[in-house]
């Protein structure tokens, strides 16, 4: 077996660990239900001249548009925490400055 890398040494390449299956099948999961948000968020569904019925002070195409940017912005957040970002050593961003 080859030794992993402290990340420490002449290479500038971050040390990447492939993520495991089910992080990147919940990050997929993820992504796809925020797409679906953004679609039910737009108000084509509604017949037109419908009068609008309030929710929480607001006519409820709003209420749906902002509850789905609300729950899109959740996801979005759990979706970062489910990714592997590699990091980089301090002295290759250092001569990458230079």
């Amino acid at each position: 077996m080859k030794p992993e890398r402290s990340g420490r040494g002449s290479t500038s390449e971050p040390v990447r660990r492939p993520s495991p299956p089910w992080r990147r099948r919940l990050r997929a999961v993820l992504l796809s239900l925020i797409a679906v948000l953004y679609v039910v968020s737009i108000p084509w569904y509604r017949p037109s001249g419908e009068v609008a019925a309030v929710v929480w002070g607001l006519p409820d195409w709003v209420s749906v548009a902002l509850a789905c940017y609300v729950a899109a912005a959740l996801l979005n957040a759990i979706a970062w925490l489910a990714t592997d970002v590699p990091e980089r050593d301090a002295a290759a961003d250092e001569d990458e400055l230079r």
